[in-house]
């Protein structure tokens, strides 16, 4: 046994020493296809091992350390069209002549759709600057309209839509949260941002400076963090470039940019410089509410020791200054408006150093900073004939309204009478950075390639700003009180990961490819009850590739891949800190004045943000299955997920009792029919411990005390914790059939089938409706029902007969693409259908039935709902009520609710306000959208080597057949509906200069 062991660790050390010792040299030059110049700042990638060089001013390039064996190298440069080279390296290959042929529509292949990364074990997308331009998009997340089955959103920046990869809407699990979206490996963070839960708003992102974007649906490397939903990784351009210069128009957006790359030559490096000024309105007749931006954007990239051990410097400086205006036209007398700031100033800096050590390959060190101003000023008109009572009171007690001229700094203001104007602001600032060093060693065991990559990352997030806040405290509304988020703890994250990819040839056409990673997340909240909380992430893919390049074979190319990954999203602060609510109710209100003053008292009871120590990040298990073949020049791609989300956040209530002193109308005028007071004559005051409320004359001579009463009511609270698992599965395919060569046309099939089903049984506290009374009286209501599960998908938990739902959804896109290179000009027609569309709210348990089927719409009693039938009402019962007098005693609803049917009317008609009801008999119908269709065109156009034209029609035939609902059983017009875009179209000119 001893000896096995010491022969395999023998051969293990000769194979070592064997590919070490098998070490060549790669040298080259790279020059441009026409004019045969030197192209310098190309960038050339072995794929196999991760080794790399840039060429220098004359084109050459050199890579040493080289294991023997196949090899394929990627050369990329900006304005040129990427090319991948195989070679067998066996020896030195000194002489290595490349040639790159300028990004045009003059070249024989141009794709104007996502394409397949073929190099990935997982699923991944590529979306290159001629799709871009083509699509003219404006929005980076609108990107998802060319991925399979995606469908086409009119470009605007008024919306701001969050991207969310395999996802559908009005969903559980938060997809868009979980959806990282990166620019130029820079994180955009929206952990720091209070009132949301949400993923990173793109619409500060030029879209005119970018050169690619990375789309993985699949299981990302655990490189990866703070993710559950894949990445979205944006690259903009880094190069030498002419000047650039860009104009878009359509019917709601105009955009003008300008690009360059300047060569600073004698080894200087190159600077990129970027300029966009972007503005979309609601109204073309009346363009003053808008979005603009305004970005500036600055690069730079050198490399030094370019003969030994390359050292590559990036840096990278972005602002925007822009935002929402919500202006009203100045003819039009009002003049009500909101202002919504988005700026923002992102750096960056990252060193790459090809070190090509025996024990280490690459060491890459990056760190990023972003800063946000996202304040939000609101001006309204405000009027009253009495005055009214603005209730700012921070502390625990009984407050009565106080003129600001006499006391600004009371607890509760008076309002003035009249009309005046209310300016309020929002100040959100938040800030994020992160610090990560990673490093990787590529070695060779036999015939077996290894590539280990570790490394650690430190990021940050706070919020600078304010909150909200008034320009006249005199106006602060009522309910106002100041949340500075600037005191509130910083959100620390330390990582360290560490992946493993293993490349082992089969046979002599064959390789298995697995790449196994494991992630360590720990989250340092200081200040904050959640303390350090550790998560891990283990994540595998594997590819096996059967053959590649066999021409002559019906199959040419042949793999599958299928990989499994756990990813952890980290909370945000609006989880983390929810604000701090105050619960006010108005215990005394006087009679107007002659100046029509009315004196209000309040009883404020502070609630501090509740901690939940059980509270779980939250994370996704993504399982990942596909398979990538060419038959005949047709290229195939298939892809199929399955998405368990576990632990979504949901926020939900908490009821604590309380009572309190309530002085009424007849109280006061009991006491002063008693000992009479003049009502100009009267001060009145409260207790701020019992809220006994005392009326005196101005003179103090005379002090009257009023009677009240005891009142039990609830406070409500929120906190946030986990919600049911959800499940998402999907299939995603394309399908490029070989080229029509005589036609100069391409066809192309993609789609996807989307199912989705997510069903919540948390047990939560709720009071359906708090404004109604005890039955027979003027009292609060004093019950409290317990239910199980919630359709809430973004907001609070509340009780509804729906506690989830499930959709299924079949699209089909079929592209048809003209490209004509002796002309230089590329027509695409889009046909996108959605065959299949169906939705159902579901009233269901795993364990049992959920919800009641009532014979008339006033009834509170039924048969057990089956989840069939249809047109029919609806009610739940929450599974246990509680009372004022025993909050922690959870009683059984349903049977003393039919017990108080026939025994206790009084208890059973309050007990009927804690049934819940549809509002609807059509509420739980299964809705099937019939088929429709919508087609948009596109067409590019080159004008030489400097004129570009490019069109695009959304919708063109104008469809406005009619779609129907089986939920309802109408017909619904397609035009202005939300199933496919309105007519839509615009135009681009690009110049090069």
């Amino acid at each position: 046994m001893h000896k096995r062991i010491f022969l395999f660790f023998l051969l293990i050390v000769c194979g070592l020493a064997t590919a070490l010792a098998q070490q060549v040299t790669i040298a080259g030059r790279i020059t441009d296809d026409d004019s045969k110049k030197p192209i310098e700042f190309a960038s050339v990638l072995m794929k196999e091992n991760g080794y790399w060089s840039i060429t220098g001013t004359d084109g050459t390039f050199r890579i040493k350390g080289v294991p023997t064996g196949k090899a394929t190298l990627t050369v990329q440069c900006l304005g040129y069209a990427t090319r991948q080279i195989t070679l067998n390296i066996n020896k030195d290959i000194p002489h290595l002549r490349i040639t790159l042929k300028q990004e045009s529509l003059k070249l024989d292949e141009v794709t104007v759709t996502a394409k397949r990364k073929k190099d990935e074990a997982t699923s991944s997308y590529t979306i290159d600057r001629t799709a871009l331009d083509n699509q003219q998009i404006l929005n980076v997340g609108d990107i998802s309209t060319l991925l399979p089955g995606g469908k086409t959103a009119n470009a605007t920046l008024m919306s701001d839509s969050r991207m969310a990869l395999r996802s559908g809407s009005q969903e559980k699990g938060n997809a868009s949260f979980g959806t990282a979206i990166e620019m130029d490996g820079m994180r955009l963070d929206n952990n720091a941002t209070i009132g949301e839960t949400a993923g990173a708003s793109t619409r500060t992102l030029s879209t005119s400076n970018i050169e690619s974007i990375e789309v993985v649906t699949g299981i990302p490397s655990v490189e990866y963090g703070d993710l559950s939903n894949g990445v979205v990784k944006v690259n903009t351009r880094k190069g030498k470039s002419p000047f650039i210069i860009e104009g878009k128009l359509n019917q709601h957006t105009r955009q003008i940019a300008l690009n360059k790359g300047f060569d600073l030559g004698h080894n200087r490096g190159i600077l990129n410089a970027s300029i966009e000024h972007a503005r979309s309105f609601s109204n073309a007749a009346s363009p003053y509410t808008s979005y603009q931006r305004n970005i500036l954007s600055l690069h730079y990239m050198n490399v030094f020791l370019h003969e030994t051990t390359p050292l590559t410097l990036n840096v990278g400086l972005s602002g925007n200054l822009g935002g929402y205006n919500s202006e009203q036209d100045p003819d039009q007398e009002l003049d009500d408006y909101t202002k919504v700031k988005d700026n923002t100033l992102r750096a960056h800096a990252e060193l790459n150093w090809l070190l090509n050590k025996s024990w280490i390959t690459n060491l890459s060190l990056r760190g990023s900073f972003s800063t946000s101003n996202h304040t939000t000023e609101d001006y309204k008109h405000a009027s009253s004939a009495t005055t009214l009572a603005y209730n700012h009171s921070r502390e625990q007690g009984y407050f009565l309204a106080t003129n600001y001229d006499d006391d600004p700094a009371a607890p509760i203001l008076l309002s003035p009478t009249g009309y005046w104007n209310i300016r309020s602001y929002h100040d959100s600032k938040p800030m994020n950075w992160s610090l990560r060093l990673k490093g990787d060693w590529t070695h060779r065991f036999g015939q077996v390639m290894s590539r280990l990559m570790a490394g650690a990352e430190y990021t940050g997030s706070r919020n600078n700003g304010q909150g909200k806040y008034y320009e006249n405290l005199r106006y602060a509304e009522n309910g106002w009180r100041e949340y500075r988020y600037d005191e509130l703890p910083t959100l620390n994250n330390l990582a360290f990961y560490a992946e493993e990819k293993i490349s082992l040839p089969t046979t002599k056409r064959s390789t298995l490819e697995v790449t196994a990673g494991l992630r360590d997340d720990l989250t340092l909240i200081s200040g904050s009850d959640y303390g350090t909380v550790s998560s891990l992430s283990p994540r595998i893919n594997s590819r096996y590739i059967f053959w590649q390049n066999r021409r002559k074979r019906t199959i040419s190319d042949f793999s599958i891949h299928a990989g499994w990954g756990k990813s952890v999203k980290l909370p945000s602060f609006q989880i983390l800190y929810p604000d701090p609510r105050y619960y006010d109710i108005e215990v005394f209100k006087s009679p107007s004045t002659a100046d029509n003053t009315t004196i209000s008292g309040y009883y404020t009871q502070p609630l501090k943000a509740l901690y939940n120590k059980d509270l779980q990040w939250q994370y996704t298990n993504q399982t990942d299955i596909g398979m990538e073949m060419t038959i005949k020049g047709t290229r195939i791609s298939l892809s199929a997920f399955h998405h368990h989300t576990v632990n979504p956040y949901i926020a939900t209530n908490t009821y604590q009792p309380i009572s309190y002193q309530y002085t009424t109308v007849d109280d006061l005028n009991s006491a002063m029919a008693t000992t009479p007071i003049n009502s100009a004559d009267r001060i009145y005051t409260i207790d701020r411990t019992t809220g006994l409320v005392t009326v005196r004359n101005t003179d103090g001579s005379l002090s009257v005390p009023v009677n009240s009463h005891n009142r039990k009511t609830y406070y409500p609270n929120t906190t946030y914790t986990n919600g049911s698992s959800i499940d998402r599965y999907g299939l995603e395919w394309m399908i490029d059939f070989s080229p029509i060569k005589a036609l100069n046309t391409s066809v192309r099939f993609d789609g996807n089938y989307y199912y989705y089903k997510g069903l919540d049984n948390l047990c939560f506290a709720y009071i359906p409706n708090s404004n109604i009374k005890m039955t027979g009286t003027n009292e609060p209501y004093q019950y409290v029902g317990w239910y199980r599960g919630t359709d809430a998908t973004s907001s609070v938990a509340n009780a509804s007969v729906a506690n989830g739902s499930l959709s299924k959804q079949l699209n089909l896109n079929t592209t048809i693409t003209t490209h004509i290179p002796k002309i230089r000009l590329i027509v695409a027609l889009r046909i996108e259908a959605t065959l299949y569309n169906y939705r159902r709210a579901l009233s269901e348990y795993s364990d049992g039935v959920r919800g009641i089927v009532l014979t008339d719409k006033a009834d509170y009693t039924g048969k057990p709902y089956d989840g069939t039938g249809n047109n029919q009402w609806l009610a739940i019962y929450p599974e246990y009520y509680s009372t004022w007098d025993n909050p922690d005693q959870k009683i059984p609803f349903q049977e003393t609710f039919l017990w108080a049917k026939d025994n206790d009317q009084t208890l059973y008609n309050d007990l009927c306000n804690l049934v819940v009801k549809t509002n609807n008999a059509y509420a739980m119908n299964p809705n099937r959208i019939s088929a429709f269709y919508s087609a948009n065109l596109s067409v590019t156009k080159e004008i030489g080597d400097h004129v570009s034209l490019s069109f695009y029609a959304n919708n063109f035939f104008n469809n406005m057949k009619t779609v129907h609902s089986s939920q309802t059983g109408q017909d619904t017009s397609l035009f202005s509906s939300a199933y496919i875009p309105t007519y839509y179209y615009g135009l681009s000119l690009r110049l090069k200069l």
